[in-house]
């Protein structure tokens, strides 16, 4: 067989490109002009660059672990005497040319691997050939095992919330020496066909550790390369119900459709569209655009970001559903039966901007959807599209039936949990079940809501033991009552009470709703649930977990919603966080949520002022008080209103800061 990737040569290429995107293969540029375009950046930038590059360079030459001496020439080792400086960027010409031939060599050896690998995908079943083509392009560096069972190999890939997928290769001769399981880091995979007989390659590093990965390119320890023959492949595939999945690990409205997104994108890409059921290749377009769109509405300055990230301003792929006009017809009805016309039509014309190949305009409608789509989100009238969308999405994962070992350990965590909080809530007057509680204050005005969020991300198995993660969402919002006695029914937004949850209040912005994530990703501190997957570890094995500051979020929670300040320890960790905590309300912004009230006081002053003139003397007291005219009034009634509008925003901004409310 013969072998097309050049590991070391890869992990060179890798190594500058991670350094700055202009030493990347995507540069299309002659190394005159790069060269040249690097002396016209400021000094700082150039001062960057020489520094990247004596770390690059340091790294092939300096480093014990590292033999790449056949790849560098007589000028790469003169750099290693004469270091790189901002004002010598002009020398560079060679290391550049030499580093443009290693892109050139490095992209026609995987061009010709891959066409070996597609050749050999094509004589397969569909399904399996489409995953070996995901494995070749998407899996660099992902955790794979390959195991022996029954006069074959089984490969697969790290269970993801979706399920777990692999290779059997049947009927497999070799001549590795190693022994099995072979357990590590995938970097490569090639294969070759040849009269109805397979022949593979895998390049697998076995350390688990920190060295970044492309210096473990370099090093010639810890490399397993296994190469056999097989008859034909087959694809081994569970499927979960992710949708139930995040629905249990309670995720809702927006959190829940982007994480459920990501869920069947990562499929779509790991699988290919093979294995993916009708319901879901219909969903996935849609699924692609929200991702998208929810990326971009988190961006503040969207000119900005287009300059330096060019690659979300022009979405490409991510559009496909525009380019469909069967299921983007599909997908009017549900904008339109919940209310959302205004969002169709921007979807629309950036359709036909796509369609016209106006890639601008496309980009221009996609920021306008995106920032309609959060004002919608902060308001709070976007629900029912979302229940829709999430009632599709629940109903397009319920086919799979298979259970994931990951989560069927997960009821021993949340029984775990559950009997920490649960009696505290209970005893708070707190009702509800797993995962969202919540109750009423002030004779029904006001709800109060706690949730517990379970990541789907951030999971481990360390000694065989699995880890959980939890976190906790607290929000007040005002409710209003419909109905007298024991039939009266509380609302909030038009919701019932019961129906309304801490998480889809996370993204409603209003003067009447407050919100925050205790353990979440502010505090660089989620509650930690350990659960023993096989029986019997010993004592050094387990893993002491933090299941107990899920209690001392909760007594924050409880302490926050009676206007306490945030003790004095968790200010400390919000304040040292690598993520800073920052309100998500401005002052301007806060101000005109306040604006309304004070134009209400202002009209209202202006009716007094109307009632007194006309049934009272004004004239006869103004020797004794000041009444202004009638155009005075207004001004000064205008004034106050202003005024009272601002010091209420102020005093909420005061109040967000020493609380630990985000809005």
């Amino acid at each position: 067989m013969k072998y097309y990737i050049d590991r070391k040569r890869l992990g060179i290429s890798e190594i500058f490109s991670g350094m700055h995107p202009i030493f990347s293969p995507s540069n299309d540029m002659t190394a005159e002009e790069t060269i040249r375009l690097m002396c016209e950046q400021s000094h700082s930038t150039r001062s960057k660059i020489a520094a990247g590059i004596n770390r690059a360079i340091g790294k092939m030459t300096r480093d014990s672990t590292v033999d790449v001496d056949e790849y560098l020439n007589d000028d790469i080792r003169d750099l290693v005497e004469q270091p790189v400086r901002a004002d010598t960027l002009t020398s560079l010409l060679p290391l550049m040319r030499w580093l443009m031939e290693l892109h050139r060599v490095n992209s026609l050896d995987v061009e010709r691997s891959q066409y070996s690998l597609n050749d050999a995908a094509n004589h397969m079943e569909r399904e399996a050939g489409e995953f070996l083509r995901s494995c070749s392009t998407n899996m660099m560096w992902q955790h794979i095992s390959i195991v022996q069972e029954k006069n074959g190999l089984l490969m697969t890939l790290n269970e993801r919330f979706w399920g777990k997928a692999g290779l059997f290769f049947p009927d497999v001769s070799t001549s590795f020496e190693g022994t099995f399981p072979l357990v590590g880091m995938l970097f490569c995979i090639e294969a070759e066909q040849s009269n109805g007989e397979f022949e593979f390659s895998f390049m697998v590093n076995v350390e688990f550790g920190t060295d970044d990965m492309e210096l473990r390119a370099l090093q010639n320890r810890n490399w397993v390369r296994l190469t056999f023959k097989c008859a034909c492949p087959e694809l081994r595939l569970s499927l979960f119900d992710y949708g139930a999945y995040l629905r249990d690990f309670g995720k809702c409205g927006h959190g829940f459709i982007e994480d459920w997104c990501g869920e069947v994108i990562s499929k779509e890409q790991t699988l290919g569209s093979a294995s993916m059921s009708v319901r879901e290749q219909e969903l996935l377009p849609l699924a692609k655009l929200f991702r998208i769109t929810y990326q971009m509405a988190d961006i503040e300055d969207p000119e900005k970001y287009e300059h330096s990230h060019g690659e979300i301003a022009i979405p490409g792929k991510a559009l496909e559903l525009l380019g469909n006009r069967y299921r983007f017809a599909m997908y009017k009805d549900y904008f339109e039966k919940n209310g959302q016309q205004e969002l169709y039509e921007i979807l629309g014309k950036a359709a036909e901007a796509w369609g016209e190949d106006e890639i601008d305009s496309v980009a221009s409608y996609l920021w306008k959807f995106a920032g309609l789509l959060r004002e919608k989100e902060r308001n709070d009238s976007i629900r029912e599209l979302y229940g829709c969308l999430i009632a599709k999405m629940l109903d397009c994962t319920s086919e799979f039936g298979d259970v994931s070992r990951i989560y069927g350990t997960y009821s021993e965590a949340e029984e775990k949990m559950r009997a920490i909080i649960e009696p505290k809530l209970m005893e708070s007057g707190f009702t509800g079940s797993y995962p969202h509680y919540r109750r009423l204050k002030k004779r029904g005005k006001k709800g109060e809501y706690i949730s517990v969020l379970t990541s789907n991300v951030n999971r481990r198995t360390v000694n065989g033991v699995m880890t959980y993660y939890f976190s906790i969402s607290a929000a007040v919002k005002r409710l209003e009552k419909r109905g007298k006695g024991k039939k009266a029914v509380y609302y909030a937004g038009g919701i019932p009470f019961e129906n309304t949850t801490a998480e889809e209040c996370s993204r409603v912005y209003d003067r009447h709703t407050k919100y925050c994530e205790l353990g979440g990703i502010y505090d660089d501190e989620s509650a930690e649930i350990n659960i023993d997957v096989f029986d019997g570890l010993s004592e050094e094995n387990q893993a002491e977990d933090t299941a107990m500051v899920l209690l001392k979020f909760v007594n924050v929670a409880l302490d926050g919603f009676k206007g306490k300040a945030m003790p004095r320890w968790y200010s400390k960790k919000r304040r040292k966080s690598s993520v800073k905590y920052v309100n998500e309300t401005t002052t301007g912004g806060t101000f005109m949520k306040f604006l309304p009230f004070g134009l209400y006081i202002s009209a209202l002053l202006m009716g007094v002022y109307v009632v007194c003139e006309r049934f009272f003397d004004l004239e006869s007291l103004k020797n004794q008080i000041f009444i202004p005219e009638a155009r005075t009034a207004l001004v000064l009634s205008l004034l106050v209103g202003t005024l009272i509008a601002l010091v209420c925003s102020l005093l909420r901004m005061r109040s967000l800061r020493r609380h630990i409310w985000r809005y």
